[in-house]
């Protein structure tokens, strides 16, 4: 049996009475008869106590139940609810509930959430609209649509430290969610002074509970359009998937990058590949972002990044970035279990190494990066990040080296600075070479920065520390020091809401213009400097004088040194008076520049908050201080407030210039007063002089300013910019019957390329009617410039802005270029908008009539016609601005009209067609004309959207030329625009029906024959076509008269299919052999790929009587790479050559001749012309050559004496930017000849060496006269350009005795007495000269003297004349003077020592001869 406890009545404490018994009466005594019952009532008490409470409690469910149900589910009931929530935030939420209920959808104004904690968090959101439902079986929450107009967000910082992540273990949700819609116009971001804005965010996703998709459509960030789509399981280990993509736009030009994600949230891998603007990469990461060591495994290769395409405001640079970062220790391998992978994660380390390299380096204010390459080693592993070798290379040879580690939150990194420029990252700093270590510290949530780079031979040194808390950015001891002075920074700037900060600076005998790249510097004005055209001209003058005195000179003989420099001076002398006619003489120039220096002493501090509104309260105050050894004094208080300046003060006086500023503006009431008084520029330096003076005040705000200013100017001058004198008054009033007034009158002013005497300018009136003249008398580029003009008009104050009514009455330059307007023009103009009326305008006689022209935002509306365009006029004119000749010489005259609209859809023409005229070429000494008939160009706009544009030209010299092509128009930005993306399709067609004609074009010596035609198709897109076609020809042929070349016979069948250029057949063919090429040439990709071969079969290419040449080989042609350009490599093998160039030039003029035009250029004085040969390069688009040359076994080179056959062969090279080289040699073959003095020698060793210039080999000659006595000749050594000849022999005898065995084939002892010997010495002088070598060879003579007879005549005098048949026999004739003996001779040289001479006449004979010569006899 078992009793329940719960029955049994509780125990009692001692002296209690059981319930239900009287006070006083014994414990277990039965009550007395008659007594009331009290139990059974407290019972009923209870019982309807409990009751009561029961039913207050159902009630009170109840009624909570229903408040709540109507707070859900009605609208009534939700505004009340959201009222509490308000109230009960206490000033964190507010905002208004227009409609709607919780339970299926709100829309709300003005909501704004901010913390009262001082974090910063403020979130304002301008209206929300949303509609939602749940629903059962299964439970499903559903949002149709979720609208929020723009989120104007900032967040402040958190105080928290955020730990580890850590893999959940479930993301499955209790029930079925459906997103269908949301969006959100506008989301800002704020960060301090910082904004981020990104718009146009589209949204949808579901989820069944386990299985969960979501998807970006779109998101609109500053640097392009983002979409992004993944899927995810709620179960470990959470399987995902994912896509990611992105577009944008740099300078037009489109960028795209997608990336896709796999694996799991335990293994997760990304990969991204990126393409446009010539980017091309791709990305593979491997990652555990829940591990020890998040990043398992990377590999990097990205090529033409260009920083600008994510960021509009970041520099411009082309980055190579490559990055390999594998597993490495222990687990490094694949396929482990958990269990072990988990043991193994402490050894776990991933390394590599990162490489950045930029090939398009620059400064910082030219808006590229600095940086030329970076590398370094990365190391991770579960407990530490390292970072290893870091070296990065900055533009001017600046390095940064060093490495560090991050340990949990701990870290330290040590760099060192060596070499940096400050002038290569900003030009306005001085050249610097700075050097020092940088450190950085991480200790939990603090980070420090710390520096000290000096340049001790410029006296710079930067030094300090920066700290990092979550409460602030300090400035701790930082000190920039130059020469004697320094500047201490210190202050910080905190990271609450308002990024309030509070910074101080002290100067300390600091001079700012040490760091300054332009030297301060004081030059006393004395007149303008001769400008550069006048020195340059008297340079020339003063160069030519000096070397035409010793022109010519240098290379003469001695006795004929005077002449020439004599002769060249007087040249030149001509020349310098030329050239002194058209130069006025230099004024004296200014004296040297003295440099200035500055002192200053003072203190600046600033404190203020970046946002939401700037402000900031600025206040200086300068101790003793100097500028150029003069006072520098000054102080202020500053004050400002977003576009407000409060009540502010300042003045500056330097040098004794002043300027003073007080007041306040912004706000009704405000007046901000300013003075300018510089009556002493000069001392400023930096190229400044003169004297400014201005006073006026300024009130209103800046959207309605009122404004009144006096200023005078007097011989100011910066840089090459100059005002000789400027007074005026300004005064603009609100309001439109307020004051609107201008006058200047100034005069001798000139700034870039205008040269004005006067200048005057007034403008009188109101906003609401007010008139403009202005006129400038000066000279526009040396050109004179008469220039006026009128106006009137109104200013009107619209919704988008100030607008401009008015009318232009006059405008008109008298001067060049000439412009009338013939009629008043009605102007109307305002923001992104501007009206023109019909007027008539004339500019260097062609006629504008202009009937209407209009422009609003974005559409444009306007018809017309211009006429009587003359290109003549117009290079005309461009050549009397500029100075450039005119590259062709024509006298066509256009005419032109319009009448186009382009707005949502578009619609009208534009066309231009040739009126009369033609253009001509220069050909050799004459002129050729084109002969053009025809020339017209229209665009036209149909169907609302489509482009349609036509190119004809005809003429007789060429043929006949059509076009057209056809695309749609898309609106972008506002303006209907030619799409890139867009189809276009088109034709052009070339017909040159006979070259003939056209071959005149090139001069007399060019003939040409056979026909062309060109058929090409058109299509593809904008940004991409593509063509499609043939070029055909046939019956070709070219010759060159005057060099003998010929090719004929001629087929071309070239084929365009996509781009692809197809050398179907190029055959031509001399006058024997032929050549082909064969090849393809891809035209799509980013520079033409082009494959091809040439081949040439004996191709008689010079076939003149005096220059032939046939040759054979072949040759490729493709793209050169990595390098660039084309790549041409041959081998090619002279089979036949002759060279036979004429013994003399055409005459021309002697040196002493000058001839000067009536514009007062010389005839013929042209710079020297670069020696051939020389390491001038040959041009940036020559192809990189290596082409091999065999001049065979038959090449005969005849000239100037010389009558060679050339072997050997040579190795021409080229490459872009770099002179035409040669490698080889080049031997004379036997048989060879050159002719010296008259003398025809054989050559018996000749070499030219290519090592270097093409023109400019290495040559080795030695020609010899042989079998005599003493065997002379002449030997060449050096180079082309500067050959050394010297006269030789064997054995070797003096110079004289050399020529005259050169010569006569004797010494000149051989004279029979003093007189003969002198005759002889006399004959040998001039037959050794030019003068005699001319009559000897007139005559055919190689010897003539007078004096004794070598066969016994017995005259004392006789005429010798003698003739070598060649080496071995010479034939003399021997006549007396005073009778009339003669004989002749004949003398054979058998040997070189051993002669028979046999002669006859009066005397008959025959002698044998043995010569032997030797200075002493060797007993």
């Amino acid at each position: 049996m078992t009793t329940d406890v719960s029955a049994q009545p509780p125990a009692q404490p001692p002296g209690a009475h059981p319930p239900g018994e009287p006070p006083g009466q014994p414990p277990g005594q039965p009550p007395p008869p008659g007594a009331p019952q009290p139990r059974r009532r407290r019972g009923r008490l209870l019982l309807k106590t409990l009751a009561w409470m029961v039913a207050v409690l159902v009630l009170l469910v109840a009624v909570a139940i229903g408040l709540l149900y109507g707070a859900l589910t009605t609208e009534r009931g939700t505004a009340y609810a959201w009222q509490a929530a308000v109230k009960l935030l206490g000033g964190k939420l507010a905002g208004t509930v227009e409609s709607g209920a919780l339970s299926s959808g709100v829309q709300l104004r003005q909501v704004r959430w901010r913390s009262l904690d001082g974090s910063g968090t403020d979130i304002q959101i301008d209206r929300v609209a949303g509609r939602w439902g749940l629903t059962r079986k299964p439970w499903r929450f559903t949002i149709d649509y979720l609208h929020v107009g723009t989120i104007d967000a900032r967040v402040g910082t958190s105080s928290g430290s955020s730990g580890p992540l850590n893999l959940p273990q479930d993301l499955r949700l209790p029930m079925q969610l459906e997103v269908r819609d949301v969006q959100v116009d506008t989301l800002l971001l704020r960060e301090g002074a910082s904004t981020t804005e990104l718009s146009r965010f589209m949204f949808h996703g579901r989820s069944d509970g386990r299985h969960h998709e979501a998807a970006i459509e779109r998101l609109d960030t500053p640097f392009g359009a983002v979409t992004a789509a993944a899927r995810l399981d709620g179960v470990r280990p959470f399987p995902l998937t994912g896509d990611l993509g992105y577009s944008g736009k740099v300078n037009e030009e489109a960028v795209q990058v997608g990336g896709h994600l796999s694996g799991s949230l335990e293994n997760l891998i990304a990969e991204l590949d990126a393409s446009g603007m010539k980017l091309a990469g791709h990305a593979r990461v491997e990652a555990t972002p829940f591990g020890d060591v998040p990043l398992q495994r990377a590999t990097l290769t990205f090529d033409h990044i260009n920083p600008q395409a994510f960021a509009p405001g970041a520099p411009l640079a082309d980055l190579a970035v490559r990055a390999e970062l594998q597993p490495v220790g222990q687990g490094a391998a694949s396929g482990l279990n958990t269990d072990t992978a988990e043991k193994g994660a402490a050894g776990f380390a991933v390394a590599g190494h990162v490489s950045i390299v930029n090939a398009r380096p620059g400064a910082i204010d030219q808006n590229l990066l600095p940086v030329i390459d970076a590398n370094a080693d990365v190391h991770l592993d579960a407990q530490a990040q390292r970072i290893s070798n870091l070296k990065v290379r900055l533009v001017k040879s600046a390095t940064l080296a060093g490495g560090g580690a991050l340990t949990g939150k701990h870290g330290q990194f040590d760099l060192q600075v060596a070499g940096l420029d400050l002038n290569a990252l900003e030009a306005t700093v001085r050249p610097t070479q700075l050097s020092g270590p940088i450190g950085i510290r991480l200790s939990d949530d603090v980070q420090s920065l710390t520096l000290d780079l000096a340049d001790p031979k410029a006296g710079l040194r930067a030094q300090g520390k920066v700290t990092f808390d979550p409460a602030r950015l300090s400035f701790n001891d930082v000190r920039v020091t130059s020469g004697k002075g320094r500047i201490d920074l210190s202050g910080a700037l905190k990271h609450d809401a308002n990024s309030t900060y509070n910074l101080k600076a002290q100067l300390t005998d600091f001079d700012p213009l040490t760091l300054a790249s332009q030297m301060a510097s004081r030059t006393p004005v004395a007149g303008p400097e001769p400008t550069a055209s006048n020195a340059k001209s008297t340079k020339a003058a003063q160069g030519a004088a000096e070397a035409g005195s010793a022109a010519g000179a240098k290379s003469a003989a001695p006795a004929d040194k005077a002449a020439a420099a004599v002769k060249n001076t007087a040249k030149a002398a001509v020349r310098t008076e030329v050239v002194q006619r058209k130069t006025p003489p230099p004024k004296r120039g200014a004296p040297p520049a003295r440099k200035i220096e500055a002192r200053v002493n003072g203190t600046l501090t600033a404190a203020g908050m970046l946002g939401p509104v700037f402000t900031t309260k600025a206040e200086f105050k300068l101790g003793p201080s100097v500028y150029d050894g003069l006072p520098l004094t000054g102080g202020g208080v500053v004050q400002l407030s977003g576009s407000r300046i409060l009540p502010s003060r300042a003045n500056l006086s330097v040098a004794g210039n002043q300027v003073d500023l007080q007041g306040s503006f912004g706000a009704r009431g405000d007046r901000l007063r300013f003075r300018v008084d510089a009556p002493e520029l000069e001392r400023l330096g930096f190229g400044l002089a003169g004297l400014i003076a201005a006073d006026g005040d300024v009130t209103g705000s800046f959207a309605h300013p009122n404004v009144v200013l006096n200023y005078k100017a007097d011989s100011v001058v910066f840089s090459s910019n100059r005002i000789g004198h400027a007074e005026g008054h300004a005064e603009l009033r609100d309001g439109a019957n307020g004051a609107l007034v201008f006058t200047t009158d100034a005069r001798n002013l000139s700034a870039g390329g205008v040269d004005l005497t006067t200048l005057t300018a007034r403008l009188s009136g109101t906003r609401a009617n007010h008139t403009l003249e202005a006129a400038a008398i000066g000279k526009l580029q040396d050109r004179p410039l008469d220039l006026t003009l009128a106006a009137n008009g109104k200013l009107t104050e619209a919704r988008e802005g100030t607008r401009w009514d008015g009318t232009v009455t006059r405008l008109q330059n008298r001067g060049t270029p000439a412009l009338n307007l013939e009629s008043p023009l009605a102007v109307s103009a305002g923001p992104s908008r501007l009206t023109l009326g019909a007027t008539r305008l004339t500019l260097e006689g062609a006629v504008l009539s202009l009937k209407s022209f209009a422009f609003d935002h974005g559409k444009v509306q306007s018809a017309g016609t211009l006429t009587g365009i003359s290109l003549a006029r117009l290079q005309d004119l461009r050549r009397q601005i500029t100075g450039e000749p005119p590259a062709v010489k024509t006298d066509l005259v256009f005419d032109g009209d319009w009448d186009f609209a382009l707005g949502s859809t578009a619609s009208g023409h534009v066309q231009l067609k040739r009126r009369s005229g033609d253009v001509t070429v220069e050909i050799g000494r004459g002129l050729a004309s084109l002969g053009i008939t025809d020339m017209s160009a229209r665009a036209e706009f149909s169907g609302g959207n489509r482009l349609n544009a036509t190119v004809h030209a005809q003429a007789s010299r060429i043929g006949v030329v059509d076009a057209d092509a056809h695309t749609t128009l898309v609106m972008r930005d506002g303006f209907l625009t030619v799409n890139e993306e867009g189809a276009v399709s088109g034709n052009v067609n070339a017909n040159v029906p006979s070259l003939k004609t056209t071959g005149g074009l090139f001069g007399p010596s060019y003939l040409l024959d056979g026909h062309l035609a060109l058929k090409l198709a058109l299509g593809g897109t904008v940004a991409k076509p593509n063509l499609t076609g043939a070029l055909l020809g046939e019956g070709l042929s070219a010759t060159l008269v005057d060099q003998g070349v010929q090719l004929k016979d001629g087929v071309v069948r070239i084929a365009l299919s996509q781009n692809l250029v197809d050398f179907q057949q190029v055959e031509f063919h001399g006058a024997s052999g032929t050549l082909r090429a064969t090849g393809r040439v891809r035209l799509d990709g980013a520079e033409p790929d082009l494959s091809a071969s040439i081949v040439a079969d004996k191709l008689e290419l010079f076939a003149a009587p005096d220059r032939n040449l046939s040759l054979s080989g072949s040759a490729s042609v493709a793209n050169a790479g990595a390098e660039g350009g084309m790549a041409i490599n041959g081998k090619f093998v002279v089979d036949h050559a002759l060279f036979d160039m004429p013994e003399q030039s055409a005459p021309k003029l002697g040196d002493d001749v000058v001839v000067v035009r009536p514009d007062g250029t010389v005839a013929g004085e042209r710079s020297p012309p670069a020696v051939a040969g020389t390491n001038k390069p040959i041009g940036p688009f020559a192809p990189r050559a290596n082409i091999d040359i065999s001049l065979g076994n038959d090449f005969r080179f005849r000239g100037q004496g010389a009558d060679l056959g050339l072997s050997g062969t040579i190795t021409a090279m080229s490459a872009p930017n770099l002179p035409l080289r040669a490698v080889g040699n080049v031997r004379v073959t036997q048989g060879s000849t050159y002719t010296a003095f008259g003398r025809k020698l054989n050559i018996e060793n000749g070499f030219f060496t290519f090592n270097g210039p093409v023109a400019n080999p290495g040559i080795n000659i030695l020609a010899m006269r042989r079998n005599q006595q003493v065997e002379a000749g002449v030997q060449v050594t050096g180079t082309v350009q500067f050959p050394v000849a010297k006269l030789v022999s064997e054995p070797n005898v003096a110079d004289n005795e050399k020529l005259s065995w050169l010569l006569f084939g004797h010494g000149t002892d051989q004279g029979n007495n003093l007189g003969q010997q002198s005759t002889m010495t006399t004959a040998l002088a001039l037959l050794g000269s030019a003068s005699g070598k001319r009559i000897a060879q007139s005559f055919g003579l190689d010897e003539f003297s007078i004096g004794r007879s070598d066969v016994g005549l017995t005259d004392p005098q006789v005429v010798m004349v003698s003739k070598a048949i060649n080496e071995w026999l010479v034939v003399g004739y021997e006549q007396g003077l005073q009778s009339a003996s003669n004989a002749i001779k004949a003398t054979v040289n058998l040997t070189r020592y051993w002669s028979v001479a046999a002669y006859g006449g009066t005397f008959d004979g025959i002698e044998l001869f043995y010569t032997r010569r030797f200075d002493r006899i060797r007993w």
